[in-house]
């Protein structure tokens, strides 16, 4: 069932109905958020749905055992159980043939056959995001940071809320389970507020990111035959397609939640406007990334923090490393994070890490802005080509194909117009309103309300006109 889907249309009206008629108390509405919750995952996943049940159980149950431990070796054992427990089943279902299949070519080395094959594996989807949030409730119980342990039903909720449970945002337990303690009553400037954040997701993804996938789909199909202009448009159109599909998913998640009365952290903040390396991963799937500066990073530069910048820069290279790694089971991930840590070298050893980056929300761009946000993209367009590609074999052809002679050619693929028109339209919109919480959050309120309502209807009308078919989001896959 997906968020862009008439079948989901036809499910969340109903639960909504449910939820605010039937829900006379927050005990009430939790246990229809949880029933949907299993509900929605089982739509997608049928088949795990006990895989989660019984690993929400689990963890619920050991953070329980650190709370009431009174050792220290207790919290820590009790700890470690747990995390181990989410680690080696996210390890199983998502890495297990990835070790298999690179312990077979260490063996090809020494002309040896292969000694283990591969098992055919069904990817649990969404366990990546749930394993992560999981995780981060164990560890801020044994940190003291969650001071009061939820009762099963909510933190049942918290583990698989249904507009985060395919593509996050990877949200906290402390925030997340405060909006499950009360009571929540509709509002009619919140139920606006939802809809257009969830009417402007669906445009990103539906108008935008579903529209350059008909391109970058054939592009890469063939890539070996096009010239290294054609190339690089592609790298170009890829990166907007994937921030389009996914921060269009997060939109219509935080919206969603909006809609039931439930607050969820943001997770972009239009990092294609970035203009440097850390601004950029300060704006990008920004869940992810605090989540691992605080579990991951952090930890790691206090252990490195004898060895000065150096400590820093092993810090952010093992960081990224993991980044790599939970994307995918695949060389070219773990590649792509290791590269993203070696981009941070130049701001960590000139001490620039953390400077903070000035910007205007004027529409006309600063010195600063215009010398920046392009050389940001371009660094950040030519890494995605590692995101792409199927393997490291193709990437390399792909920079071989860009770093050549033919770039200077025009580009020997067609691209539509009117996809350009609607990406161009797109950027220009969180161009002129990045200082809000999503682009149209605002637009045109001291206007007519007649030109504002007709923007409104101009969007949703794009969103019937461009609609293709309900397509996958791409971070379902992770």
């Amino acid at each position: 069932m997906l968020l862009n889907s008439y079948s989901f249309i036809i499910f969340f009206i109903a639960l909504y109905f449910i939820y605010y008629l039937g829900g006379k108390t927050s005990k009430i509405q939790n246990i229809i958020l949880l029933i949907g919750s299993y509900v929605f995952y089982s739509s997608w996943s049928w088949e795990f749905l006990s895989l989660l049940v019984a690993t929400t159980g689990v963890t619920y149950f050991v953070g329980n055992k650190i709370k009431s431990a009174q050792k220290e070796k207790s919290k820590v054992w009790w700890l470690r159980s747990g995390v181990f427990i989410v680690l080696i089943q996210l390890l199983y279902f998502k890495y297990f043939n990835f070790f298999i299949e690179n312990f077979n070519d260490f063996l090809h080395l020494f002309g040896a056959k292969d000694q283990l094959g591969i098992l055919k594996i069904i990817f649990p989807i969404g366990i990546s995001f749930y394993s992560f949030r999981m995780i981060s409730y164990l560890l801020d119980i044994r940190n003291n940071k969650l001071k009061e342990i939820p009762s099963l039903l909510d933190y049942a909720v918290f583990i698989a809320f249904f507009p985060c449970i395919i593509a996050g945002p990877i949200d906290r337990a402390t925030p997340f389970l405060k909006n499950l303690k009360i009571k929540r009553e509709f509002s009619s400037p919140q139920f606006t507020d939802g809809l257009k954040q969830v009417l402007w997701g669906l445009f990103k993804k539906l108008v935008v990111a579903d529209n350059i996938a008909g391109i970058t789909s054939q592009l890469f199909d063939s890539y070996h035959t096009l010239n290294g202009s054609a190339l690089f448009a592609g790298a170009v159109l890829y990166f907007i397609q994937l921030y389009s599909d996914f921060s269009g998913y997060t939109d219509m998640a935080i919206g969603i939640s909006k809609l039931l009365g439930i607050k969820i952290q943001p997770n972009f903040n239009y990092p294609l406007f970035a203009q440097n390396v850390a601004d950029y991963w300060r704006r990008w799937h920004i869940s992810l990334t605090s989540w691992l500066t605080e579990y991951v990073f952090t930890p790691l530069s206090i252990h490195f923090r004898d060895y000065d910048k150096y400590g820093l820069i092993m810090a952010i290279i093992i960081n990224f490393l993991v980044v790599g790694f939970w994307h995918g089971a695949e060389w070219h991930y773990i590649i792509h994070g290791l590269v993203s840590g070696i981009m941070f070298i130049p701001l960590i050893l000139s001490g620039k890490m953390n400077k903070k980056i000035k910007t205007s929300n004027n529409f006309i761009p600063t010195k600063d802005e215009i010398k920046n946000i392009p050389v940001t993209f371009v660094l950040f367009t030519l890494l995605m080509i590692l995101f792409f590609s199927k393997d490291m074999e193709m990437a390399a052809k792909y920079y071989q194909g860009i770093f050549s002679l033919s770039f200077f050619q025009l580009p020997n693929f067609p691209i539509q117009k009117e996809v350009i028109l609607v990406m161009v339209f797109m950027l220009l919109l969180e161009w002129g309103n990045r200082d809000k919480e999503y682009a149209i959050k605002e637009i045109l309120v001291k206007k007519n309300v007649v030109l504002r309502w007709g923007f409104y209807y101009v969007l949703v009308f794009l969103v019937f006109l461009f609609y293709i078919a309900p397509k996958g989001f791409m971070y379902a896959m992770f």
